[in-house]
């Protein structure tokens, strides 16, 4: 059976996290809802009475809940998840940056970045930009996405939206593919910290790679928490501190 997306393995730990926890059982139950009135949001085709059958026959024969989701929902399963903010983005999903980092190392804004950053974000970011052993910072762009079928040909299709410019802390997290630990396992390790920057910092999003992250030699995880600036530009210096503590356990 071919289908769309490879199959999340060992996500029975996660998905016991969320049934055990009413509020993530609400916030998935409101994407969902909320998702099926995305297309009229954000200009996204929609497809037809003919098409809508068929992606739902083929996820019938091929028992592919994310090809039944994205024919009634314009969301695979992770994308609900995602958007739900009950587990994290990928860093760099299917070869695509994001978040976009437009600084480096030492805050400096990157060469040829295609997003125009203002003196005033730039200036903001300064202010609370530090060299830290614990965490990294970068001025970034980072936005949400969701799959759909392509009204015409039916392929998949990925829709971007919620761009932004922000914030990004970086965090080493431990190597969890040493471990032989799947990404959805991983993604259960994390739950805890998800659902507490989601209580603290509400609209803050979290990204997460495996064995992406190498200093000094070693290979780690990599966690990042992105602050988007039309959010959190108040009082940003002491909601880096709060996630930082969130993350670290403190």
């Amino acid at each position: 059976m071919a289908t769309i997306f490879s199959r999340e393995e060992k996500a029975e730990a996660l998905f016991g996290e969320i049934l055990k926890n009413p509020e993530a059982c609400r916030r998935l139950m409101d994407t969902f809802n909320d998702s099926l009135d995305m297309a009229d949001v954000l200009d996204a085709p929609t497809v037809s009475a003919q098409q809508f059958a068929a992606a739902l026959f083929n996820a019938y024969e091929n028992k592919d809940l994310s090809a039944f989701l994205m024919a009634i929902c314009q969301h695979s399963m992770f994308d609900l998840l995602r958007n739900a903010a009950l587990i994290p983005f990928k860093f760099n999903a299917d070869g695509q940056p994001n978040p976009v980092i437009l600084t480096d190392d030492a805050g400096v804004l990157l060469p040829n970045n295609k997003f125009a950053v203002s003196s005033k974000v730039y200036d903001r970011f300064i202010r609370v930009f530090q060299k830290q052993e614990k965490v990294k910072m970068y001025l970034a762009s980072g936005y949400c996405k969701y799959h759909g079928y392509d009204e015409g040909s039916m392929d998949v299709v990925e829709y971007h939206y919620n761009q932004h410019l922000g914030l990004l802390l970086i965090y080493e997290l431990p190597d969890t593919v040493k471990q032989k630990v799947t990404e959805a396992e991983a993604y259960s390790t994390v739950w805890d910290i998800q659902m507490k920057l989601q209580h603290a910092l509400p609209r803050s999003v979290v990204y997460y790679g495996q064995d992406t992250l190498k200093d000094g030699g070693t290979r780690y995880d990599e966690l990042g928490v992105f602050l988007p600036l039309e959010h959190f530009a108040d009082r940003l210096e002491r909601h880096v501190e709060t996630a930082t503590k969130i993350v670290y356990g403190e």
